[in-house]
């Protein structure tokens, strides 16, 4: 394997990375010979993710931790550098929203809820990362962003569309102030994706939005995995503060 391409021996830091689009990162990471830590709060899937990994011949751990939480975060990168010294690689998975309610039955606690998970568990994350990546002159940001915050498609919640369009700034931004110190920061910004989440809330218009997409279906976890693995490689290094758009032809900006 070319050494542009090759993360072995590497860390790689999923958080947010017990299900969908993270754990497929994490188990992405993996079979390229990464070591893998799943950071998220749900420990029953974090440690089922990572039990999957270890039992196929991968090495990983998870951290029990809330992506929006400064100490939490704080405490996961301490962990992780006691353990393997090093933090080459960070994807930013963690957000959601459960429901798509219209705009004015938005209140302020659930406004201030979607932004915190979706744009503060992004944010975390980095902040605790950043040291230890600018210590070893070397990194890998990849943050994980959405369709629609780059459209108007009224298909996800109004929290979370806004919050989205913010992780592409934040990782425009740090992109500019990391560079000098070899870390990138780039947004992968996914259509639909058939995660479970998305097959409970979309049931019942998933044949309408398979028909939006020109590729006649919806994408999958590990098709995103490896547009995050290209950003993660070491010949990713002139790719920094870029929006990648992984949508099957749903949206073309």
């Amino acid at each position: 394997m070319s050494e542009l391409s090759s993360i072995k021996g590497q860390v790689a830091v999923v958080s947010g990375g017990a299900a969908g689009i993270g754990l497929s990162c994490a188990k992405r990471f993996a079979a390229e010979g990464a070591k893998v830590a799943i950071i998220d709060r749900d420990q029953n899937l974090g440690e089922a993710g990572i039990s999957s990994i270890n039992n196929n011949d991968g090495e990983g751990i998870f951290v029990a931790g809330d992506c929006t939480s400064d100490t939490d975060m704080d405490n996961a990168v301490a962990l992780i550098k006691e353990k393997w010294g090093q933090l080459d690689i960070l994807v930013n998975c963690a957000g959601g929203f459960h429901s798509v309610p219209p705009l004015e039955d938005v209140d302020a606690a659930a406004w201030r809820a979607g932004i915190d998970w979706n744009l503060s568990g992004v944010y975390m994350p980095m902040r605790s990362a950043i040291p230890l990546m600018k210590n070893n002159k070397y990194g890998r940001i990849i943050n994980i962003g959405s369709a629609s915050g780059r459209t108007g498609a009224a298909i996800a919640a109004v929290d979370y569309s806004a919050a989205k369009a913010a992780v592409a700034g934040l990782s425009r931004r740090a992109a500019v102030e990391l560079a000098p110190f070899g870390i990138t920061v780039n947004t992968i910004s996914p259509g639909t994706v058939m995660t479970p989440r998305i097959a409970v809330l979309h049931k019942e218009r998933m044949a309408a939005i398979e028909a939006s997409i020109p590729v006649g279906r919806l994408g999958s976890s590990e098709e995103i995995a490896h547009a995050v693995w290209y950003l993660a490689t070491p010949g990713a290094s002139f790719t920094t503060g870029a929006t990648f758009d992984i949508n099957g032809g749903q949206w073309i900006g």
